[in-house]
């Protein structure tokens, strides 16, 4: 049995898997030694009787040529091997009996590990209710490896560790060192940036890449080639997600398109030996020197003191959605991290710090030096929280409580002169205005938060308090805002129906007065009308006398 399936080991790396592969088929020769030799033993081993040396004396031809004891001394281990297979047994190189011995010594095999369901080292074939060891699938598939086997291999890694001067560190992929989304997850302002335009671009340069077969866009981070270029002379590097096996794969090669850095070291979900949890036990490297960056702390309960923290990225605007933030994404604002002091231009710094103090890694924990590191970070600072944390609580419980001390702070209940800084979100507080007063520091609990992601004390003047009057005041008239939308709704609704039974009510009432006034100037008519009649006939008959008056006046007069 062989490896042949086994990637070469890569030129840049000569520990980790690739070195594993090798004591892997180091193994497999030596379990396969029906062709192996053993120069220096020429003796049987099986020794012949005496009666055998006289018929082998007889029968010798002196013409006959003389075998190799090269040969021969493969011949007789073939021979052993064959009859101990049967029985799970095997023989170790140094259990090979010399000289006349009689007695072949014979251990039962340990079965280090399996192979395609059987030992590789006796071929006995692997006891299907008793499945024991652990898979790494990830570097051959269907292979498993007993706890010996595997703190052995861990031995042989760390050597090669140290002679190289490296340490280990594992790599979280999605909001770490990408961001990925599905296309139909992709919103309306990212369509109309161009968002899958841009990802099918043939640019070598290009960020954003198309991966058509899972119907996804994936953004790779800011510096992130930078980074792996520079973390790779410091590390020896594994990818871990809990995503699937083909996106991971998928990811590396975008990541890592000349597998130099992470050659058979992409672990995925289905590496994992417990569910939604990650572990380093299917990490080949000592957990004395292994670092781990990922932006989910909960999946690394057994290993909280190996991880680094990272701030999470989102870049799309359904991881924006995803975690809860009702923001526009870097892609809908058309920004990103910069370059030069994003997350992982800092977290570099940060391994670079760590690096240099793991000088001596024979006698010193990777874990003990993160955690010295971290501590420098508030160093010298005391923090004194007002109207943080729920009431009925323990603050030393908390969890910026613990943040605080694990940066180095000192943190105290009560105010006194020694107290740095005042972490409050209102500056209404008794001990706010103490602050205030005493000329001490008021930051935001954000303030915190920041100098545990960027590894630095972050400018307290980036973080202030909101005067609570203006908070107040806000709150006061969105309520306000809210009640007499409210209000106006409910004005709105009675006002359509006012108008309604207004229309309806005057319509009615127009018609009414219409036909009333139609009928009064029906009767008002007509008595106009005879009135007129009448001053009219009256008209005539007064005109009438008024003309005889005048004839009979003037008539002596014309005469």
């Amino acid at each position: 049995m062989s490896l042949a399936e086994a990637p070469s080991p890569s030129p840049s790396s000569s520990s980790g898997s690739d070195d594993f592969a090798a004591l892997l088929d180091s193994e497999l020769e030596l379990a396969s030694g029906a062709d192996s030799a053993f120069p220096g033993d020429p003796s049987p081993a099986f020794p012949a009787t005496e009666d055998e040396d006289e018929d082998e004396d007889e029968d010798e031809d002196p013409e006959e040529p003389e075998v190799d004891p090269i040969e021969q001394n493969g011949t007789k281990r073939r021979r052993v091997e064959e009859q101990l297979q049967d029985q799970g047994t095997s023989v170790r190189p140094d259990k090979i009996p010399t000289g006349a011995s009689k007695n072949v010594q014979v251990e039962a095999c340990p079965h280090p590990g399996y192979f395609g369901g059987l030992c590789f080292r006796c071929g006995k074939p692997q006891d299907e209710e008793n499945v024991s060891g652990v898979a790494f699938g990830y570097i051959h598939k269907g292979l498993r490896l007993g706890t010996s086997e595997i703190d052995r291999l861990r031995g042989a890694d760390l050597k090669n560790l140290l002679r190289e001067r490296k340490l280990v560190l594992i790599l979280d992929l999605d909001h770490t060192l990408i961001n990925s989304t599905k296309l139909q997850d992709i919103s309306f302002a990212e369509k109309d940036l161009g968002i899958q335009t841009a990802a099918s671009k043939d640019d070598p340069n290009r960020s954003i890449f198309s991966l058509n077969s899972m119907q996804m866009l994936t953004k790779l981070r800011p510096f992130v080639r930078e980074f792996l270029k520079e973390a790779s002379n410091m590390f020896e590097m594994y990818i871990y997600t809990m995503g699937d096996k083909p996106y991971a794969i998928e990811i590396a090669k975008l990541l890592d398109p000349s597998n130099i850095y992470f050659p058979s070291k992409v672990i995925s979900n289905s590496d994992c030996t417990q569910q939604h949890q990650k572990g380093l036990d299917v990490i080949l490297g000592a957990e004395s020197v292994a670092v781990i960056l990922d932006d989910t702390e909960y999946v690394w309960q057994k290993h909280k003191e190996n991880l680094i923290l990272m701030e999470r990225y989102h870049f799309f605007a359904s991881s924006c959605r995803q975690f809860g933030f009702g923001v526009r994404s870097l892609a809908e604002s058309m920004q990103d991290e910069r370059e030069s002091d994003g997350a992982l231009a800092t977290v570099l710094d940060v391994l670079k710090r760590i690096h240099a103090v793991e000088t001596d890694l024979s006698s010193r924990d990777v874990r003990q030096v993160i955690k010295a590191v971290r501590k420098e970070i508030l160093q010298g600072c005391k923090i004194v929280f007002s109207r943080v944390f729920p009431n009925n609580t323990r603050p030393q419980e908390q969890m910026f409580w613990k943040m605080a001390e694990y940066l180095g702070a000192v943190c105290s209940t009560d105010v006194d002169s020694s107290v740095t800084h005042v972490v409050t979100v209102d500056l209404g507080t008794e001990k706010a205005r103490w602050g205030v007063d005493n000329k001490k520091f008021l930051v935001h609990l954000r303030w915190i938060e920041a100098a545990n992601f960027r590894w630095h004390r972050q400018p307290e003047e980036d973080f202030p308090v909101t005067a609570p009057k203006e908070k107040s005041k806000d709150k006061d008239n969105a309520v306000a805002g809210k009640k007499e939308t409210s209000k106006d709704r409910q004005n709105s609704a009675a006002e359509k129906k006012e108008t309604t039974k207004d229309k309806e009510e005057n319509a009615a009432a127009r018609q009414k007065e219409t036909m009333k006034e139609k009928e009064e100037n029906a009767v008002a008519g007509q008595k106009e009308t005879g009135n007129d009649e009448r001053n009219v006939g009256g008209q005539e008959k007064d005109d009438a006398k008024e003309n005889a008056v005048a004839t009979s006046t003037t008539s002596p007069t014309d005469s």
